[in-house]
């Protein structure tokens, strides 16, 4: 019988322990709903991608048209995201430690990214390495380390919180390349 107990608890650690490394693939309730790459402790993640940094830089944003939606970009095409999971004002992002491996902040150096075709307020917090992240309309904004450049957006939708984003900087919701995740019923988007 204590062997049994044994077993059990050994198995809510180790289940503890997967969610805490998958860091930002957990929906609300706390339970993964993604299959999305865990990064490891080397920090490289899953699936063979090469380790970054957890922020990148960008010196302006334009809007581009990607799987047919027009969509928020930095000066390479590379798409930004939002995770639902932050709140417009806070201080700081809840994406830390393996989940800023996945998903690095986008940060602007001194001055804030010129904009070009976009209507969010553009602004900052402190990022987590010290630098200063970009926000759009008061929420911490980043990259999908999965993005091979410009035309790609993989990470629409993923964990059902995930989303590029409108010039007016709402999410776009439609188009969730992760179909195993629920989209949330009232759109923001056109």
């Amino acid at each position: 019988m204590k062997l049994k107990h044994r077993s059990l608890a050994l198995a809510a650690v180790s289940s503890a322990a997967l969610l805490a490394l998958s860091g930002c693939g957990a929906g609300s309730a706390g339970s993964p709903t993604s299959s999305a790459p865990v990064p490891s402790a080397s920090g490289y993640a899953a699936g063979n991608l090469e380790p970054i940094a957890s922020s990148r830089t960008t010196t302006s944003l334009k809007t581009a048209t990607v799987d047919g939606q027009k969509i928020i970009v930095d000066a390479n095409g590379t798409p930004v995201y939002i995770y639902t999971l932050d709140n417009a004002g806070e201080s700081k992002s809840v994406c830390l430690g393996g989940c800023a491996l996945l998903w690095p902040a986008v940060e602007s150096g001194s001055e804030p990214p010129q904009v070009q075709g976009i209507t969010a307020k553009v602004g900052s917090m402190p990022a987590a390495d010290g630098g200063k992240q970009v926000t759009l309309n008061g929420l911490p904004i980043y990259y999908y380390a999965k993005d091979n450049g410009s035309g790609s957006a993989t990470g629409q939708g993923v964990a059902g919180v995930w989303y590029v984003l409108a010039p007016d900087g709402s999410p776009i919701y439609v188009g969730s390349t992760n179909t195993s995740s629920p989209s949330p019923t009232s759109p923001l988007s056109k």
